[in-house]
């Protein structure tokens, strides 16, 4: 990619929607240019920068970790371990929501067994809900 691309091209490159890129700009991750007449024209730079960010979100790293990740990836005086501990702490968010998934799913397999499923109204799921504290 040598000559600047339009907000359309440079979302099917990056594989995010216009919409996306629009307000990852509005919040100053990227900063494409600006033509004459007022289009966004996104350099190689602004493509490297939304693929970054892409990444970062697609493993659940939050908007301002994945504004920390870009950072240091332009960084050259960075170094890994820096990001090894972002990347580890994303790493223990994931695995105590996969366990919250598993009780959940333990939850709702137990429940689903327990109602009969039947003409009649009594079912355990209601049941559960109607009891459970909020």
């Amino acid at each position: 990619m040598n000559a600047p691309i339009r907000i359309g091209e440079a979302a099917n490159w990056v594989g995010l929607p216009e919409k996306t890129i629009r307000y990852y700009e509005d919040i100053g991750l990227v900063a494409p240019i600006r033509s004459e007449n007022g289009y966004r024209q996104f350099r190689a730079s602004d493509i490297q920068s939304l693929k970054i960010i892409k990444g970062a979100r697609d493993l659940g790293f939050t908007i301002e970790d994945s504004r920390t990740l870009l950072s240091l990836f332009l960084d050259d005086n960075r170094t890994s371990s820096e990001v090894k501990a972002l990347a580890s702490r994303q790493l223990e968010k994931t695995q105590d929501k996969i366990k919250q998934l598993v009780k959940l799913s333990d939850l709702l397999n137990h429940l689903t067994n327990e109602c009969q499923g039947n003409g009649h109204a009594d079912c355990a799921i209601l049941n559960f809900l109607a009891g459970a504290k909020n």
